[in-house]
């Protein structure tokens, strides 16, 4: 049987992928297995191996969804060296982060819901630990960097975190859903906190955006 197929939204390497994430965040992860997984997406557990050979694996690639998302939203954010640090342009980088959050809103719960899944999964695997680590270093180097007035810098870190709090912490409760207006709600935060206008109208028409690939994505 030739289980070769381009990788996409409806193949079935993604269904597998979109499948476990559910089950994982309703049951957690360690309540469910490949069995299960295998069922509901209606393949063989021979065909599931092929893609995946292990529970692990799986979770690890939902996992990489969040480094991708958080190295995307810092190279949306203006360099630091090319002059006098962009507010403005700052503002419009965290609009189109909320989009990635908002489009991987569930992994994000995935993660919340299996603490000792994740902990077990920095252990067994350097590189993710490693990249973790790499990504929460170039947070910090940009937040901290000497070359950004602090008013900036302050502005900036709350802004940030506002976009995580106001897009994940008010899911919470609801299963990972969005509730109604939240995207905009959490757009004119970040203006108010940043001290610049009304969200540009391109940015604030788009939609969610897909997940940039990750390193291990095929």
């Amino acid at each position: 049987m030739d289980h070769t197929e381009a990788a996409g939204p409806g193949s079935t390497r993604e269904r597998i992928l979109e499948v476990a994430l559910d089950l994982f965040t309703e049951q957690g992860f360690d309540k469910t297995s490949l069995r299960q997984v295998s069922e509901r997406v209606g393949v063989t557990k021979a065909a599931l191996y092929y893609y995946f050979p292990s529970k692990e694996q799986i979770f690890s690639e939902l996992v990489q969804r969040v480094h991708s998302v958080g190295n995307h939203g810092l190279d949306m954010l203006p360099p630091i060296e090319d002059g006098p640090f962009d507010l403005a342009a700052a503002a419009v980088g965290m609009e189109k982060f909320v989009d990635q959050i908002l489009a991987q809103r569930r992994v994000f719960l995935l993660m919340e819901r299996n603490r000792a899944a994740l902990d077990a999964l920095s252990r067994a695997d350097p590189g993710h630990h490693a990249e973790h680590k790499a990504l929460e270093e170039r947070w910090t180097q940009f937040v901290t960097n000497p070359n950004m007035p602090l008013r900036n810098r302050v502005r900036v870190a709350a802004a940030m975190g506002a976009v995580m709090a106001g897009v994940i912490g008010t899911s919470r409760s609801q299963g990972g859903d969005t509730p109604p207006g939240l995207r905009e709600e959490v757009l004119s935060a970040i203006r108010d906190l940043l001290g610049v206008g009304s969200p540009s109208p391109d940015v604030a028409e788009e939609g969610p955006a897909a997940v940039p690939p990750g390193p291990n994505s095929k």
